[in-house]
């Protein structure tokens, strides 16, 4: 499941894991749960992130790898971001004798884009984020007394930034699924289920 941040990608991959009992594998969570559960790959995981630098492929794919193999139907999230990353992953997927079905990539304007991102705000307190048009925060409630704030990266100038990124290193991610014909793409404006519907009859007419 590709797409910039904000186009709805671990919404429609928990969303389809319900509808097709496909495993939803986010590797952010990956991340998380491995650095919490103090193994030798955590520790180390956990030093790149105290230093600010990216998680080499190689240790996201180490992590990757068993949940790849242990079922028999799954949704990556979060991996890969660019062709670096897609070509180690296919020489995994070689080693399990497995492939891609499809690339799925979620596409919506950046203003849009900026306009989701920048009106979130996270609650102190329950960590819940919401929208300040679509999703206002509570006012006077008991159980989600806030206060509520925009996080650094949800700043406008910060999401630009992420954006530029993320153009610069998925076109050739794009352009290299396409080769492989089996990118799909899905237009993330419309409303969630109409996105989930999309999907849906694109990945049955790659099953096809």
């Amino acid at each position: 499941m590709l797409g910039p941040q904000g186009a709805g990608k671990g919404t429609q991959a928990q969303r389809i894991s319900r509808e097709t009992g496909a495993k939803h594998i986010a590797t952010g969570d990956l991340v998380r749960a491995e650095i919490k559960s103090g193994s030798e790959l955590g520790e180390a995981v956990k030093d790149y992130n105290n230093r600010g630098e990216l998680v080499p492929d190689e240790i996201i794919i180490e992590m990757t790898k068993p949940h790849l193999e242990k079922h028999d139907a799954w949704l990556l999230d979060g991996f890969p971001r660019n062709e670096a990353q897609a070509r180690a992953l296919d020489e995994a997927l070689e080693e399990l004798g497995l492939e891609l079905d499809a690339a799925v990539v979620l596409e919506a304007p950046d203003k849009e884009l900026v306009e989701r991102l920048s009106g979130r705000r996270t609650s102190e307190a329950t960590g819940k984020i919401y929208h300040v048009e679509h999703d206002p925060p509570p006012e006077g409630d008991g159980e989600d007394p806030g206060p509520f704030i925009q996080r650094e990266d949800d700043r406008e100038e910060s999401i630009r930034r992420r954006l530029e990124i993320y153009h610069e290193h998925t076109k050739p991610l794009k352009d290299y699924y396409v080769e492989k014909d089996i990118l799909v793409t899905v237009d993330a404006t419309q409303a969630i289920p109409e996105v989930t519907k999309d999907v849906m009859a694109a990945l049955e007419r790659k099953d096809a």
